[in-house]
């Protein structure tokens, strides 16, 4: 059990990566025509092509974000980032509720919370008198 409670994180990493590359990859693929990453390799200067660059421009910065919170604060145990993290539960409920996609929406929602009650014990031990 300990060992699930100090690599819980990654759990919660491994998220953060797939929604990175679901939120810029296309109908066609993360290359294709409609994805971010065209967008940003073309000149496409319509409303959608703006669209698309805006909204890459906006996952990958949070998700970059994501990562280095994770990746330090998070393995540190310090306490504001497994508050911060609950962000992740939060964004998959609103997804659910906003576009009715229960699946896989759902499954990364438990597994998120999965990640931070079993990580719990790591931000709030108890205190030695």
């Amino acid at each position: 059990m300990k060992f699930l409670q100090t690599k819980a994180w990654i759990l919660l990493l491994l998220i953060q990566v797939l929604m990175l590359i679901i939120s810029i990859s296309g109908e066609n693929g993360p290359v294709a025509e409609g994805s971010v990453l065209h967008a940003y390799l073309s000149n496409d200067q319509t409303a959608a092509g703006i669209e698309l660059k805006l909204r890459g421009s906006l996952v990958i910065g949070m998700t970059l974000f994501g990562i280095a919170i994770l990746t330090n604060a998070y393995r540190k145990g310090l306490r504001w980032s497994w508050y911060v993290c609950w962000v992740y539960p939060l964004f998959f409920i609103l997804h659910i509720i906003g576009f009715g996609t229960f699946m896989p929406d759902v499954i990364f929602l438990l597994l998120s919370i999965a990640a931070l009650l079993l990580s719990y014990k790591n931000f709030f031990k108890a205190e030695n008198n």
